[in-house]
């Protein structure tokens, strides 16, 4: 039997995720939540900038959606996940000189078994559907910026 797309995208970043360090999270969203239908485009300039700013430090970036904004307005939103090996000072700078909307960046360390529970959730969970978002365009899922810097668990 044949491994599907969905299958093939699963398992290459779940071996991403649980075969390296990652001590870091970040999450940007929009403000108005109403504008992540512009991440496809937004992001673009962002990774290019992320991966220039920080040359030593690898990034596993994932298109995830979520309900809401955390300030009360409901609504499906898109955003992305990022998981580093480290702090990255100057992180929300950049978001905030790349996007042309105003973001939230949220992070957090990484700590204990927490990047093998993410590996676990999308493991046994359906992969969030991003055409409720962008519609019924190609849309790759994740990205691996400074791929040198990899350090394997």
């Amino acid at each position: 039997m044949s491994e599907t797309s969905e299958d093939k995208t699963k398992r290459r970043y779940l071996a991403l995720l649980k075969g390296h360090q990652w001590s870091h999270q970040y999450s940007v969203f929009y403000d108005d939540l109403k504008l992540s239908n512009q991440l496809l485009t937004d992001k673009e300039p962002f990774l290019q900038t992320l991966r220039k700013h920080y040359p030593g430090q690898p990034f596993l970036v994932r298109i995830q959606t979520k309900m809401g904004n955390g300030r009360g307005d409901k609504g499906l939103q898109a955003y992305l996940m990022i998981l580093t090996t480290a702090r990255s000072d100057g992180f929300k700078e950049i978001v905030d000189k790349s996007f042309t909307s105003n973001m939230n960046v949220i992070s957090k360390p990484l700590v204990g078994l927490k990047p093998f529970t993410i590996a676990d959730a999308i493991n046994n969970q359906k992969p969030h559907d991003l055409t409720r978002v962008f519609g019924d365009v190609r849309i790759k899922r994740w990205t691996l910026l400074n791929k040198e810097m990899l350090v394997p668990v």
